[in-house]
């Protein structure tokens, strides 16, 4: 937010991949999974979802990857109200992504950028407006059946 501190944190990221990567922090990246995103998330600023992200729209790996600003989108929509933990909706919508998207970098992208979007505009964190939502009679979160606490497992795998 402060330009200031932005610009000094990207000298200083641009100085850590020419010394510590050589200038090629893509190269590095080109591993495990696993190890990428552990070296991704040494970057200040970079958790679980940056490097999520990173990874699927470098074209590194098909990650299913979930919009950070609202990852209770799909929660809401497959269970009606999400969790008051992030970590648990990230983990539950990715899972989500995992099971009904084809493991690809382009099908997965997509389906991110659908999901930001849907966010964005219509399944918002306060105030949703559901009565535009093309997804309002398939969603838990608009019929208002799901809302509150789920004690359920829909997805293979979820902690619910």
């Amino acid at each position: 937010m402060v330009p200031e501190v932005r610009a000094l944190r990207l000298k200083e990221i641009a100085m850590r991949v020419q010394d510590q990567f050589g200038n090629d922090l893509l190269g590095a990246l080109r591993g495990p999974v696993a190890q990428s995103s552990k070296l991704l998330k040494q970057f200040a600023s970079i958790g679980t979802p940056g490097a999520d992200s990173i990874l699927l729209f470098a074209g590194i790996a098909p990650i299913a990857a979930v919009p950070s600003n609202n990852v209770s989108v799909i929660v809401r929509v497959m269970f009606g109200r999400e969790h008051e933990n992030y970590n648990v909706n990230y983990r539950e919508s990715q899972q989500a992504i995992e099971h009904a998207i084809p493991a690809d970098v382009k099908a997965r992208s997509r389906a991110y950028l659908l999901l930001k979007w849907h966010g964005q505009e219509l399944c918002k964190r306060t105030k949703p407006r559901c009565e535009s939502c093309p997804l309002r009679l398939n969603c838990a979160y608009a019929s208002g059946s799901m809302r509150g606490r789920s004690t359920y497992a829909a997805i293979p795998g979820s902690r619910r």
